[in-house]
């Protein structure tokens, strides 16, 4: 009896570290359409190029990808997907010559959550510059900088719409979303001051929590386990056992960000209809 449950002990962590690894090569794996794709091998289609840039919220292989939805909607259009998971601004500025290459007609573009989780605490902000490979933790002083050297790169495309960053965690209250609060207001100013379209992401998704009919479990915890736990446990239960992201936030207490920080179908459609909405206006 013993033997047997060492065995079935040993058979249990054997597929947890399996389903661990499938997973991280999902997240791991670029996603389809980029720029680099469309140079080496790809053709543009007869409409428009629109490139969609930011960070895991955009690539969409961590939560529900609203570019795909795009993509279905415009099929006549190149719709790139530049969103890289983990990416701070500092790192779309270092990749951004091959997109401005495929001269884009519409960009889209939204990118601070991860500077904002890394500049929301020391550790975090060390976590980030090692695993990034960044030449300095970042910070919100640094993303005043860099936000606005992006978008002068991105002259040359008169239709730009800049999002609003999603909320971090769903406590409206809570130290994250306090932080997250001053990069939009960055965001608003900035949008303004270089009279660039605006997409109020963070203010739809907020107006949606106000209609959640159970209530927050949990709240944000920048620590790297709670993190990982949070995300690869959300994948496995995606990849592996099938359940949609809204399901898998549910079980959570979640109502829009299934791991606090990554879009549901629900969250991701939000996003899907406001840059649809700019996309057809222009």
């Amino acid at each position: 009896m013993l033997l047997f449950a060492l065995y079935l002990l040993i058979a249990t962590v054997i597929l947890i570290i399996v389903a661990f690894f499938y997973v991280s090569s999902i997240a791991a794996t670029p996603p389809k359409g980029r720029a680099d794709d469309l140079s080496k091998k790809l053709s543009l289609k007869s409409g428009r190029v629109i490139a969609c840039i930011g960070d895991s919220l955009t690539h969409g292989n961590i939560g529900e990808c609203w570019v795909e939805s795009l993509r279905n909607k415009y099929p006549e259009d190149t719709v790139l997907n530049e969103g890289i998971n983990g990416d701070v601004v500092w790192q779309v500025n270092n990749r951004i010559q091959s997109i401005i290459n495929c001269s884009p007609d519409i960009i889209i573009l939204m990118i601070g959550s991860n500077d904002a989780m890394a500049s929301f605490n020391k550790k975090s902000g060390e976590r980030y510059k090692s695993s990034n490979k960044l030449p300095e933790i970042p910070t919100f002083e640094s993303y005043q900088k860099l936000l606005p050297k992006l978008l002068d790169k991105l002259d040359g495309t008169s239709k730009i719409a800049l999002c609003t960053l999603p909320p971090i965690g769903e406590n409206k209250d809570s130290a994250i979303n306090e932080h997250v609060r001053k990069f939009n207001d960055f965001i608003e100013l900035t949008a303004k001051n270089k009279n660039i379209n605006l997409i109020p992401v963070s203010n739809l998704l907020w107006n949606e929590l106000s209609k959640r009919t159970y209530p927050v479990k949990s709240d944000y915890d920048p620590s790297s386990i709670p993190i990982i736990r949070r995300i690869y446990g959300g994948m496995m239960h995606h990849y592996i056992f099938k359940k949609s992201w809204d399901e898998v936030a549910k079980s959570k207490g979640q109502w829009l960000l299934f791991d606090h920080i990554h879009l549901g179908e629900r969250a991701a459609k939000i996003l899907f209809n406001a840059t649809k909405k700019y996309i057809s206006s222009v």
